[in-house]
C-alpha cells in the first residue's frame, strides 16, 4: 500500500512547461547532493531545454535544488524545439524530441531530433560549464521507421479524424513538395503523427519509444523498439529500423484513449508506464477537433514486464496508482529507496509529487 505525499515541491524553471524525468546514476550525481534526475523543458532548444534536480537529505519535500543547464550544439545545429523524452544509457544521457508538430500542424522537422551527452559532464555543466551535447535531426526517418513497424506488426490503430489528418499528414506532405524538402516522401498519405513523451532503454541497449500518439484501435497505449539509436548519431543518412510493437494492457477505450507520458525501467527490469489524454483541452488542438474524447483521460501509473521472447503484441500490466485530478503527470522516476518521484506540468512551476509507501 502506498500513499501520495499531500506536500509536493514547486521549482522554478523558465521556461516550466517540464517533461519526462530520468534519475541520474550513482557515480555522476554532481557533489553535494544524495541524488538527481533529469527532466526536460519543452518550450526551447535543446541545448537550453535540460535541467538537473539535485536533493539532499532525509526529507523527500524539502532540500531540492533546480539547475538549467547551458549546454553547446556539436553535430547537427539545426534549430530544435519540443525536447520530450530523457533517459541514460552507456554512460550518456539521451534526449528525444516529439517528433510531432504544432497544435494545428504540420508535423515539424525541428522536433525530430535526438541529442546525448557524457553523463560524467553533468557535474561541470550545473556547475555553469558550458558541455557540449551533441543533437542529430533525422528528417523524419523515426517517422517512417516507426509508421512502418506499426503497419508490418498489424496492431489495429484509433483512426486520425479527417480534419487532424489534414493537418498534420496532408499539409506535411504538400510543404515537403513544395519547397522540395530532402525529407519529402517520409511521411506519406497513409501515416499516423509520432508523438513521443516516453524512452527507455532495456537492458541490451534496443530503446523503447512511449507514444502518446497514435495508440491502438482499443485505445490502449504503444511502445515501439528503436533498434540502435546511435547509428544515427554516427551516420544520419543511415535508414532507421525499429522492432516489437508492444500494446500496454492498461484499459482504455475509443472514448477515452491512453497514450504514454513518461517511461522509467527499474533496477529490476520492471518498467512503469505514465499513461493519459492524447492531448489537452482548451489549446486548438487540431488532434481533438473531430474527436474531443480522445482528451478525456487522467493520468495512472502502471507497470509491466516485457517478456524476453516475445516480439511485440499485447503484454499485461498492473495499476500501480490513480491521478484522478491530473491530466499532466509527465514523468516518473524511482528513487533509491523505492519510492516514486512524479513531474507534474504546471505554467508557472515544475511540481514534483511523491508515492511513499506505509
Amino acid at each position: 500500500m502506498a500513499t501520495m505525499n499531500p506536500d509536493p515541491v514547486d521549482l522554478h524553471l523558465e521556461p516550466n512547461e517540464a517533461s519526462d524525468l530520468a534519475p541520474v546514476p550513482r557515480d555522476a550525481v554532481p557533489a553535494g547532493f544524495d541524488s538527481a534526475y533529469v527532466t526536460v523543458l519543452d518550450e526551447d532548444a535543446v541545448e537550453r531545454a535540460i535541467a538537473l534536480l539535485g536533493h539532499r537529505g532525509d526529507d523527500l519535500a524539502d532540500g531540492w535544488e533546480a539547475t538549467r543547464l547551458d549546454l553547446r550544439v556539436t553535430g547537427d545545429d539545426g534549430r530544435t524545439e519540443d525536447a520530450e523524452a530523457c533517459a541514460f544509457h552507456g554512460g550518456r544521457l539521451y534526449v528525444a524530441g516529439s517528433h510531432y508538430g504544432s497544435k494545428d500542424g504540420p508535423l515539424q522537422p525541428r522536433r525530430a531530433f535526438f541529442a546525448r551527452m557524457a553523463e560524467g559532464d553533468l557535474a561541470r555543466a550545473a556547475s555553469g560549464e558550458q558541455c557540449e551535447l551533441e543533437v542529430v535531426r533525422n528528417a523524419f526517418a523515426v517517422h517512417r521507421a516507426v509508421n512502418d513497424a506499426l503497419r508490418e506488426s498489424g496492431i489495429e490503430l484509433l483512426p486520425l479524424v479527417d480534419e487532424a489528418r489534414g493537418a498534420l499528414i496532408d499539409a506535411t506532405i504538400d510543404r515537403g513538395e513544395d519547397k522540395g524538402k530532402g525529407w519529402s516522401g517520409r511521411v506519406r498519405p497513409d501515416d499516423q503523427p509520432i508523438n513521443i513523451e516516453g524512452m527507455e532503454f532495456r537492458p541490451d541497449g534496443t530503446l523503447l519509444l512511449g507514444l502518446r500518439v497514435p495508440v491502438s484501435a482499443s485505445g490502449a497505449p504503444l511502445l515501439v523498439e528503436l533498434h540502435d539509436v546511435d547509428a544515427l548519431f554516427d551516420d544520419p543518412e543511415k535508414p532507421v529500423t525499429c522492432g516489437a510493437v508492444w500494446v500496454v494492457g492498461c484499459g482504455g477505450d475509443p472514448e477515452r484513449p491512453l497514450g504514454v507520458r513518461g517511461l522509467h525501467r527499474s533496477e529490476t527490469d520492471e518498467l512503469h508506464v505514465l499513461v493519459g489524454n492524447l492531448d489537452a483541452e482548451g489549446k486548438d488542438s487540431v488532434l481533438l477537433a473531430g474527436r474531443p474524447s480522445d482528451a478525456n483521460a487522467h493520468c495512472e501509473h502502471w507497470s509491466l514486464r516485457l517478456p524476453l521472447t516475445a516480439r511485440g503484441g499485447p503484454v499485461e500490466a498492473t495499476r500501480v496508482h490513480d491521478f484522478p485530478d491530473f491530466k499532466t503527470v509527465e514523468g516518473i522516476a524511482q528513487t533509491a529507496d523505492g519510492h516514486f518521484l512524479y513531474v507534474v506540468d504546471r505554467d508557472h512551476n515544475v511540481h514534483l509529487r511523491f508515492l511513499l509507501g506505509d
